[in-house]
């Protein structure tokens, strides 16, 4: 007996965005930016780390908030409007593949240790976020490997913070001083800017100097000068 004829990931797509009258070659524009995006990241990545980041790993580092940007920005590349993300989110949330699982079916970004050196956080950015018991999480902000790393050391060395690194991912979470919530910190590839040549912050980092110890004044590399050239 023949089996049946099982639809492909594309046909699932259209099928799904048809139900919120989405046309085919709309909801194929969005994909394709996102899928630009995520090649992107998966590329610097590979250039940066030397090895493969998993489409888990893709999405951890995003975020929730993160990626509902990310559709947001598909959408508008598309002609949608913002009221559109959310269907946009469950569009390809519902076609998207299952979490990868692990001997235990946790997923991945359930396995978790403390980090117990600040520079265990290697990434030269992060999408930040704060989550306090009983309140939404605050939107993402970016912050440079080095502010967070520097914020991480105040906090070890007021005594009032702990953090934890999940391995597989490079999410850091973190508490500090008698804040309730804790911060969460995914890496964000991509997301890097010009450092200091002194402090390795990001120069609109340099206004919080008082809190976290950096440097008052934003110098460029020589790589940095460089590449600027002259008229």
């Amino acid at each position: 007996m023949d089996q049946p004829i099982q639809p492909t990931r594309e046909q699932l797509l259209h099928t799904e965005a048809a139900k919120y009258g989405i046309a085919p070659a709309v909801i194929d524009r969005v994909v394709s930016v996102i899928a630009a995006v995520q090649r992107r990241d998966r590329a610097e990545f590979r250039k940066n780390y030397g090895g493969e980041m998993t489409p888990d790993q893709w999405l951890a580092a995003y975020g929730v908030s993160g990626f509902r940007e990310l559709c947001a920005h598909a959408a508008r590349q598309a002609g949608l409007g913002d009221d559109d993300v959310y269907v946009i989110l469950r569009i390809v949330s519902a076609v998207a593949p299952a979490p990868e699982q692990h001997d235990d079916d946790r997923p991945i970004q359930f396995w978790a240790r403390p980090l117990t050196d600040p520079e265990e956080a290697t990434f030269p950015a992060y999408r930040v976020s704060y989550k306090a018991p009983g309140a939404d999480s605050t939107l993402g902000f970016d912050w440079s490997g080095a502010l967070l790393r520097r914020t991480l050391r105040e906090a070890v060395r007021r005594g009032q913070g702990a953090a934890g690194l999940e391995e597989a991912t490079g999410v850091v979470v973190f508490t500090d001083g008698d804040l309730p919530g804790a911060y969460v910190a995914r890496p964000a590839p991509g997301h890097t800017q010009p450092a200091c040549a002194r402090c390795h912050q990001w120069e609109r980092e340099h206004t919080l100097h008082e809190r976290f110890g950096s440097c008052e004044r934003f110098v460029a590399s020589a790589a940095q000068l460089s590449a600027v050239g002259t008229p």
